[in-house]
């Protein structure tokens, strides 16, 4: 019974670690996301200024 606690914990845990990194993935790709779009709109408003 305690073997099989263990092994509960232990996927429960790794779990949790996967669950992290792929929060820490998306929070990196939205921050990306976010760039580029702010950049689009940067060079956008350049362009039109410049007409």
């Amino acid at each position: 019974m305690e073997e099989k606690k263990h092994e509960c914990d232990f996927a429960l845990h790794l779990g949790l670690n996967i669950a992290k990194i792929v929060l820490k993935a998306a929070a990196v790709a939205a921050a990306f996301c976010i760039v580029k779009e702010v950049h689009k709109v940067h060079k956008a408003i350049e362009h039109h200024e410049h007409k």
